[in-house]
């Protein structure tokens, strides 16, 4: 299995903490750690909603492989029973986690799934923690590893 964590990141909090989890997932699956922030990121940052949502979907739409998972806090919200069904029959996993203006409707819409760690709103790099702890947990589910109790 393939998992593709894309996300728009200005720093690197918790770096140990998602390198840990990336090595867990990695007894499971093939982790690639996709973290973007460049001049026209920082640019778009600036200019408002509709920039913003316009170069983040221009930087993703390419990266787009196998069952799409946008992050989103108006996206469903799963037990990590159900994130683990969600995640099980499928060989290539994309995630992706925005900028500060989140994405557009139309990449939502273009994405297989729209996942909601939370109601509240998250630092980027918090939900990215969230994130690879909830995948290393439903990959420990699906092959039946104690870890989720």
């Amino acid at each position: 299995m393939q998992v593709y964590i894309n996300s728009i990141q200005k720093n690197a909090d918790f770096a140990e903490l998602g390198a840990r989890y990336i090595k867990l997932i990695s007894i499971y699956a093939d982790v690639k750690d996709n973290v973007f922030f460049n001049s026209k990121i920082a640019r778009a940052q600036k200019e408002g909603l509709s920039f913003a949502q316009k170069s983040y979907e221009e930087l993703f739409l390419p990266l787009k492989k196998g069952f799409n998972i946008v992050l989103d806090e108006k996206g469903k919200e799963l037990d990590s029973k159900a994130f683990s069904k969600l995640l099980s029959s499928k060989s290539v996993l994309s995630f992706f986690i925005a900028g500060a203006y989140g994405f557009s409707d139309n990449f939502k819409k273009n994405c297989d799934f729209t996942l909601s760690l939370s109601r509240l709103t998250l630092a980027h790099s918090l939900a990215k923690i969230l994130l690879l702890e909830q995948i290393y947990r439903a990959f420990c589910i699906n092959n039946k590893h104690p870890y989720h109790k």
